[in-house]
């Protein structure tokens, strides 16, 4: 079980560089392919220009030239690539990336960052990918890629179809790690689905090869996303799973909530799936 065809969105951030370095190491870890896409929608920073036509004649090109430089850097890394434009304005563009990315078995997309002039695109790119590709999404801080390979992950777990759809979804990851925590969080509102299912849970994680152990945590005064923070910084995890929640006909944004707080302060990639 292993990720054979990966996506990889680029764009114009700072973190493009670790981001494909640290996907090149997922490339080799499950000998895949890496297809870089990138969006013609997107303005470079601080470029004025009179006139349609000649903005959009420099946003083609400045996408033509990341993905230029990508396939060098595959070429050096002696990885195998694929690169791709989607065209189409801000409006458009990250509904068709979602499309696109329905072939793929995983996307790797970046945390926004508000202090860029693209936050709200790359945001929209995030919505729309979660919502309509039924891929999982791999989501780098734009910090940095932190270490990729894995070696430890943690679990959002409360039992729903959410979580139980992310946690599938990366099984090819999670296999061969060297731990990773299901960790359950106790609120205010008392809940058992999330008990109930914990040990069948890392029964069935055994026999796919993984090595699951079991974490619950109570809240308290603090609120989940702090907690899940801490317990990521206390046990050293490499990457978060969790479900992503939202419903595309109602046009509302999915990140809101615990998912919003999460994505907003990562500190580590984070696994979604919807």
């Amino acid at each position: 079980m292993q990720y054979k065809d990966i996506l990889l969105y680029i764009d114009d951030g700072d973190s493009n560089a670790a981001r494909v370095e640290a996907v090149f190491g997922l490339a080799r870890e499950h000998g895949a392919t890496v297809t870089g896409v990138t969006l013609a929608a997107i303005k470079p920073a601080n470029v004025r220009v009179s006139g349609a036509d000649a903005l959009k004649d420099i946003c083609d090109q400045c996408a033509q030239d990341r993905l230029d430089d990508f396939v060098e850097a595959a070429r050096a890394a002696d990885i195998s690539v694929k690169a791709h434009i989607i065209y189409g304005g801000q409006s458009s563009a990250p509904r068709k990336l979602a499309q696109y990315a329905r072939n793929f078995d995983l996307v790797v997309l970046r945390q926004s960052n508000p202090s860029r002039e693209n936050a709200a695109l790359v945001e929209d790119v995030a919505e729309q990918v979660v919502l309509l590709s039924g891929r999982p999404v791999f989501f780098m801080p734009y910090i940095g890629a932190h270490r990729i390979p894995c070696r430890k992950a943690a679990v959002a777990w409360d039992g729903t179809p959410a979580a139980s759809r992310a946690l599938h979804d990366a099984l090819p990851l999670l296999v061969g790690l060297d731990e990773v925590m299901i960790l359950i969080i106790e609120g205010k509102k008392k809940t058992t689905k999330g008990e109930l299912l914990a040990n069948d849970l890392t029964q069935h994680l055994k026999s796919h090869g993984v090595n699951a152990v079991v974490n619950r945590r109570t809240a308290g005064t603090f609120d989940v996303p702090t907690v899940i923070l801490n317990e990521i910084s206390d046990n050293d995890i490499d990457v978060l799973i969790m479900g992503g929640y939202g419903t595309p006909s109602l046009k509302q944004k999915i990140f809101g909530g615990v998912t919003q707080t999460l994505l907003a302060s990562m500190t580590v990639p984070v696994i979604m799936s919807h």
